[in-house]
């Protein structure tokens, strides 16, 4: 009986091994985001996060909901009606993406409590970059790592897996994108670029004033399409904006363990990284297996229901800070620490806060840090693909992000704007008045000359 007992054992713990293995290569980057959530709960109160009381309402809003707007007007639906070429996740499209989310996540403000959705960002991005060219689009293409014709590939591809988790009906994850042009530009917008955004991203085209209705419907998208966990992204519209790209991702989530809430505790002291103390709720259990531990930290990598994604925690050891730790993530460090060195398959007891936090960014100077600046100088950045025959360029790069962790599960939202400005309007010429016509040949000789009085 003992004999059976082992022989069940190691073969449930082979069976882990696999599945861990196959789900590691996809988790990594979404685990890091949870990870910075938690590993910056100590500095929480900086000001730009904000701990929040209750539970936004999350389930009340579907994405596909038929959205009322004051003034904008839809223009395509989100589908070009020709399947995207798609490739699958490879260590090639792995190597890229991971590489962008530790070197942006690195060159974020210190000191305050950071919390992205690289995922999110790349997106926004990739699609600023399909409408990019000369030295504008090279800069873009060496921090995202790939040409645009790989990268959509590559994305249209991921997209169609993380959404194929939807269908199991373990986890939700959704991700929309759109355009917003002005409506005056509308004709200088390349039916290319519109068809690119359509079939890999499969954004939707808005035609606006672009004014403070629009910065209303855009809230509106925003809100719709993150379930109501962010409620505006923009707060006013400059006045000289051209377009705006935008992404909206959400992922809900169960434990596949749940927190038994008779166990957790509240007013339980948490101390803060300037050693002030706080009372939170704290949720404790048991897992088991799943320890972590390297030199700079111990944790801990609790799945969720489906064996998708994974929420990492990592709590710097005795003598080193969060940014110490921060600054030690990269690709090759995650990997080490979820390989067969730093995992231990041993029961833990694990606790874990329970909060709900949203944070803020304008991404400008983190972006031009990276080697993207031509796109944020008027007069280098080249977005004729995007935008033809004007001078167009990239005011603001926004991003938030909300995150809400309890007994049942995890739930968060991320959303990226990439603001398109134009240095001045283009001359209008209305023939609303009498005019003067002049039909000529190829030498411009005039064959005909009239007025037109009315």
């Amino acid at each position: 009986m003992i004999k059976d007992f082992f022989d069940r054992r190691d073969q449930y713990i082979d069976d882990k091994k696999r599945k861990r293995a196959v789900r590691m290569r996809i988790l990594i980057p979404v685990c890091a985001v949870c990870c910075v959530a938690l590993i910056g709960f100590g500095v929480w109160k900086s000001g730009v996060l904000r701990k929040t009381t209750g539970t936004k309402n999350n389930t009340s809003t579907p994405t596909d909901i038929l959205l009322e707007f004051e003034k904008s007007q839809e223009l395509t639906a989100g589908s070009s009606g020709e399947p995207a070429k798609t490739k699958k996740m490879d260590d090639t499209m792995r190597a890229a993406y991971e590489t962008f989310a530790y070197k942006l996540f690195a060159q974020l403000p210190k000191g305050k409590t950071r919390m992205i959705s690289p995922f999110s960002i790349y997106v926004a991005l990739s699609m600023l970059s399909d409408g990019a060219d000369g030295n504008t689009l090279a800069q873009l293409d060496e921090l995202l790592g790939l040409t645009a014709e790989e990268r959509n590939a590559y994305l249209a591809g991921w997209l169609q897996e993380l959404e194929a988790v939807r269908d199991k009906g373990e986890t939700t994850f959704t991700n929309a994108d759109s355009v917003w042009i002005y409506e005056k530009l509308k004709s200088l917008v390349p039916n290319d670029y519109l068809n690119i955004c359509a079939q890999y991203f499969k954004a939707a085209v808005f035609a606006t004033p672009m004014d403070d209705s629009t910065v209303k419907d855009v809230n509106a998208w925003v809100k719709s399409k993150t379930k109501d966990m962010i409620d505006e992204i923009m707060d006013s519209m400059p006045s000289n904006t051209a377009a705006i790209l935008m992404n909206a991702i959400t992922l809900d989530a169960k434990w596949d363990k749940e927190f038994d809430e008779e166990k957790t505790k509240k007013d339980y002291t948490f101390t803060k990284a300037d050693g002030t103390t706080e009372k939170v709720d704290m949720m404790f259990g048991e897992m088991p297996d799943g320890y972590l531990q390297n030199e700079l930290a111990t944790g801990f990598i609790k799945p969720y229901k489906g064996g998708e994604y994974s929420y990492i925690a990592l709590l710097p050891r005795e003598g080193v800070s969060v940014n110490q730790l921060l600054a030690s993530l990269s690709p090759e460090s995650i990997r080490s620490l979820l390989g067969d060195k730093n995992y231990k398959y041993m029961k833990i007891n694990i606790g874990i806060p329970k909060y709900e936090a949203e944070y803020s960014i304008e991404l400008n100077d983190v972006l031009q840090q990276l080697g993207v600046t031509d796109a944020f100088d008027e007069t280098k950045a080249n977005l004729s693909r995007m935008i033809m025959d004007f001078s167009v360029y990239v005011g603001k790069v926004g991003h938030k992000t909300y995150i809400s962790v309890d007994e049942k599960g995890t739930q968060t939202a991320g959303a990226t704007d990439v603001v398109i400005q134009y240095r001045s309007l283009p001359p209008s010429v209305i023939l609303n008045r009498p005019f003067v016509y002049i039909i000529v040949d190829s030498n411009g000789l005039p064959i005909f000359l009239g007025t037109f009085e009315g």
